[in-house]
């Protein structure tokens, strides 16, 4: 059994690349080949270290044999059912389109979607120009300047708090897999409500309240579990309230984390650093102008974009796990591949340029198992948080409560015997 648990939160953008225009005439239809090599082009994408084969119709010393590679990794185009891609022809603006929208994780009518959102129309459009083709990758493909430098300012400026408070509230649908044997407690588009309150000081730690209510469908009474989550010098510990006592009982989780409270902290900053790196290459921001909020003057940025494999997103991470990336990757050998798309919008305060809100939406899939072992029974999950940061540099203080010293050991991942688990389980809430 794969003992190795990874969570990751992200924000979103993406750098603006020069445009490296395809080899048709201004005035010629645009073949699928020279738009997949556009849009990769432009977004400056390397196959050179893709395990992925060519499709049957594009040699590797076609023009467009990188794209293609890239394109077929990302699942952005998945080709005929006769394995070709079919590069010699002329491609439609639906299908041009769709490619766009993918990796801005737009969901339904994606014509529509592009002219609401970016201006993009097709009236009285037949055929693909070279012109319209450029129009449309440097339009929908490319994040704004002004957004890009507001999140390099963000960025500096959050790194320079010591503390902060956030709240959110944060919604959960489940899709099952088809033929997926029944779940005790779960049902198929079962949601999940929580309420997560969070107060963080870099030098005293973290301390997170999660409240989860669900729907049970036997009852139909609200299930209601409260977990408090504290990561401090002493060690990262969990208290959740008993079910049959209504008594607290506390878990110490140090053990079960890869990383120490010293190193969290040590990486905080660093961490800010890389996801601001890793935004400009997956995801794509838009500057959508000031508002006025409570009287205060607020940036408003949009972003939107997909993360299309677990090694994606292990290297992501490569810069914070350094040499533990290629052992993680190995440990997750198996696992179902994991896609994740992502868009909202973020607040930003003119003046301190610290951020005041942040609404997402996140979905992430997952795909068969190559190890039937580890197949996952769930399809799906969609997230959808409303998030807002107050008090920076005003949290004091993080205390670990007296009675989480006698917390029970919870042992490391390495020392879990096969089919262990069982956390207490949710009280019902009357």
């Amino acid at each position: 059994m794969k003992k190795r648990v990874t969570s990751l939160v992200l924000s979103a953008l993406l750098v603006a690349s020069p445009l490296t225009s395809a080899s048709a005439n201004n005035d010629q239809a645009v073949t699928r080949g020279e738009f997949f090599k556009l849009v990769v082009d432009h977004l400056g994408y390397d196959a050179a270290n893709l395990k992925v084969e060519l499709p049957k119709d594009i040699s590797a010393n076609s023009p467009y044999a990188n794209a293609a590679k890239v394109l077929k990794d990302k699942k952005i185009v998945v080709g005929f059912e006769d394995g070709t891609f079919k590069p010699n022809q002329t491609i439609t603006p639906a299908e041009a389109s769709s490619i766009v929208s993918r990796f801005l994780a737009i969901q339904g009518d994606a014509t529509s979607a592009l002219a609401s959102t970016y201006g993009i129309t097709f009236e009285n459009t037949k055929i693909l120009t070279l012109e319209k083709a450029e129009e449309i990758v440097s339009k929908a493909l490319t994040s704004d300047k002004t957004a890009l430098e507001l999140l390099d300012k963000t960025t500096a400026a959050q790194n320079e708090q010591k503390s902060f408070k956030a709240d959110a509230t944060m919604s959960m649908e489940f899709k099952l897999k088809e033929g997926t044997p029944e779940i005790p407690g779960m049902t198929n588009g079962m949601k999940m409500n929580s309420d997560i309150v969070m107060s963080f000081n870099r030098e005293k730690g973290l301390l997170q309240t999660i409240t989860t209510k669900v729907p049970n469908p036997e009852t139909n009474k609200e299930v209601e579990m409260v977990i408090d989550q504290y990561f401090v010098p002493e060690g990262i510990f969990m208290r959740m309230t008993d079910p049959n006592s209504g008594e607290d009982q506390w878990l110490d989780m140090s053990a079960a984390m890869p990383l120490s409270f010293e190193e969290l902290m040590n990486i905080n900053e660093d961490n800010m650093n890389m996801m601001n790196d890793l935004n400009r290459k997956y995801f794509f921001y838009r500057d959508l102008g000031k508002e006025q909020v409570n009287g205060q003057s607020q940036y408003k940025l949009g972003f939107s974009g997909k993360i299309n494999s677990l090694e994606e997103i292990i290297g992501m991470m490569s810069s914070v796990l350094k040499d533990q990336s290629n052992t993680l990757l190995s440990d997750l050998e198996g696992m179902p591949n994991i896609e994740m798309t992502m868009d909202g919008t973020m607040m930003v305060d003119e003046k301190t340029l610290l951020p005041t809100h942040q609404t997402i939406q996140f979905e992430i899939k997952y795909g068969a198992a190559k190890d039937p072992a580890l197949e996952m029974p769930i399809e799906s999950i969609h997230y959808v948080m409303d998030l807002n940061f107050s008090d920076f540099n005003n949290v004091n203080d993080i205390v670990l409560p007296e009675a989480a010293k006698n917390a029970e050991k919870f042992p490391s991942l390495e020392d879990i015997p096969e089919g262990f688990e069982q956390l207490p389980q949710p009280t019902e809430k009357q």
